[in-house]
């Protein structure tokens, strides 16, 4: 069973989240807020598995209070529900410990995955922002259609060494905070270089990464 606390400053909105997400059979929610005082508290009392947060919230900002969010309930995975789609607050929200981020206009059946997939721990991003945030010489690129060895090569030897070694890490299962304990950096950088990685190869899921990595590249595992 996942566990969620929900955080959004509109009370329809927390009841419409609350119903769609309670008519799951793995899914439950523990906790609601509607502002950053209750919302530190909910999670601090009720250390969910997930936390939705809305990024605008009364006298406060969801993207300032991630931090708090980690502090008080480390093992917590915060995805971002949001209206905002500027990809620089895509950049921020995942340096800054998130490890997904939706908008609010995307689909019901998109909600209830991308909780599944950071519950898992796993990095999410919604399709419609991904788009915006792959900017490559020749055009966009698009994994899977038909590019040769030496393209995969090209655009894994245009990450830089920690991205490789993190990337691999994640490839192998490990999440943001074990990755850090054996890289021996923090998991806001681990989380920064997973996000630029997974940019510059074309956000690959969980499945292709490894695909790449282990049996087309058939880079050995740390």
């Amino acid at each position: 069973m996942i566990t969620i606390v929900l955080v959004d400053d509109h009370h329809l909105m927390l009841s419409g989240l609350k119903m769609i997400i309670s008519g799951q059979e793995d899914l439950r929610v523990v906790g609601t807020a509607s502002d950053a005082i209750s919302a530190i508290e909910a999670v601090k009392t009720k250390k969910p598995d997930v936390v939705v947060l809305d990024i605008s919230l009364p006298k406060s900002n969801g993207l300032d209070m991630l931090s708090q969010l980690k502090s008080v309930s480390p093992e917590s995975k915060i995805l971002i529900l949001t209206m905002y789609e500027d990809r620089q607050y895509v950049y921020k929200a995942l340096e800054n410990g998130a490890l997904g981020y939706i908008p609010k206009k995307a689909a019901e059946h998109d909600l209830i995955y991308s909780i599944r997939t950071v519950a898992g721990g796993e990095l999410y991003i919604h399709p419609s922002l991904v788009k915006g945030m792959i900017n490559k010489e020749g055009g966009e690129y698009r994994y899977g259609d038909n590019g040769s060895l030496n393209r995969d090569r090209s655009l894994w030897d245009s990450l830089s060494s920690r991205e490789q070694e993190v990337l691999i890490f994640v490839a192998e299962g490990f999440s943001n905070k074990e990755i850090g304990e054996k890289l021996f950096i923090n998991e806001k950088t681990v989380a920064t270089h997973r996000l630029r990685g997974m940019e510059k190869l074309g956000f690959l899921n969980k499945s292709d990464l490894v695909d790449l990595i282990f049996f087309k590249l058939k880079l050995p595992k740390k």
